[in-house]
């Protein structure tokens, strides 16, 4: 009698499926199993895919001390130091951003750039313009999704004798031609972003920096590589007095996004969201066990990450009403910058290994 055989064999479609919902690091060692693994790892669409499926999860969070001698990576569960890509940006670090899994690092004064990805430990530093007695005052960083490109915004202002002297200029790198080109400032915006040295620039939303500028926020469009009209906040200078913002730009699943306390209670936050005609519709309030004085990111799954003055950063369920410490608790006064991360194997070319 012929003893029947056990068909084990996962067709490729079923292990392209399945391993797209690892984290990167078990990927890692899976590119070493066999040929047909390392294939589908590395091919451009299994790497979209891994993505969109890291995205559906709740994102981590990159927290970096104002030395920048500690800088982790946080989740609710767990918290891993990580070690800066570059040597030049040791201890050196101003500015952070992350998109789809790549972190922007920047020094104080903008000219080292570089962009990392942590998790594949792959990084790329940025042969930056320097154009004399110039100085950055914003950074942006983000994805055009048409043109399948990273870009990076630079805006600077020429300074003479310590004195900031000139109208703002726009720089764009992109990560597909590797090159930088100025950008035409228009003349409505260029009033906006010069009435301050220092200028807040917001996470990516859908393919939009938003710039904080005087009356409003400033857009700028990843995909056409233009500036668009000035972004009124919700509220008249003379409400928001009353209404005090308790967040930055925020990305609340793809709409544009900020934190306001409820009229005629303090104890009560808002979240309210830009919709697609240009209206800011309250979204909800943001009620806790914890007061919270300030909110810094939504990280997806119902969550967001805020900050009590006495008690450091917390994760907040906004439907569950809980709050919960990082597991890596900080001081504001230790923390220079707070970013959401989401796990990626994304490249750039022109990666190179981390020592």
């Amino acid at each position: 009698m012929a003893t029947k055989r056990c068909n084990n064999y996962l067709s490729e479609e079923l292990v392209f499926i399945i391993l797209s919902y690892l984290p990167v690091i078990s990927l890692l060692r899976c590119k070493s199993v066999c040929k047909t693994w390392l294939s589908i790892i590395t091919s451009p669409q299994f790497i979209e895919a891994h993505l969109a499926n890291s995205k559906k999860k709740q994102a981590s969070v990159l927290k970096a001390s104002y030395d920048w001698r500690v800088l982790s990576m946080d989740t609710v569960e767990e918290s891993v130091k990580l070690k800066l890509p570059c040597e030049r940006l040791e201890g050196k670090v101003r500015y952070m951003r992350s998109c789809n899994g790549l972190v922007c690092l920047s020094n104080e004064s903008y000219y080292v750039i570089c962009i990392w990805n942590p998790c594949t430990r792959q990084y790329k530093r940025l042969s930056v313009p320097n154009y004399a007695h110039n100085v950055a005052i914003c950074l942006g960083f983000g994805f055009d999704c048409i043109g399948n490109d990273y870009k990076v915004l630079r805006i600077v202002r020429k300074v003479i004798r310590g004195r900031d002297m000139s109208e703002p200029e726009a720089q764009l790198y992109s990560a597909n031609a590797d090159t930088w080109k100025k950008i035409q400032v228009p003349d409505n915006i260029k009033d906006s972003l010069s009435t301050k040295l220092k200028i807040l620039c917001g996470p990516d939303i859908s393919g939009m920096l938003y710039l904080g500028g005087e009356g409003g926020l400033v857009p700028f469009d990843l995909r056409n590589n233009v500036f668009g009209e000035i972004v009124v906040l919700p509220f008249p200078k003379h409400v928001q007095e009353k209404r005090i913002k308790k967040s930055k730009i925020l990305n609340f699943e793809g709409s544009l996004a900020m934190v306001y306390e409820s009229a005629g209670d303090e104890s009560v936050l808002s979240l309210w969201i830009l919709d697609d005609v240009g209206l800011w519709i309250k979204k909800f309030n943001l009620e806790m066990e914890l007061e919270l004085d300030r909110m810094y990111l939504y990280l997806g799954a119902q969550h967001f990450l805020g900050l009590n003055f006495v008690f450091g950063y917390k994760f907040y369920n906004y439907k569950k009403k809980t709050t919960k410490k990082l597991p890596f608790p900080a001081h504001l006064t230790d923390v220079n910058s707070v970013v959401k991360f989401t796990e990626s194997l994304v490249s750039l070319e022109g990666f190179k290994s981390q020592e």
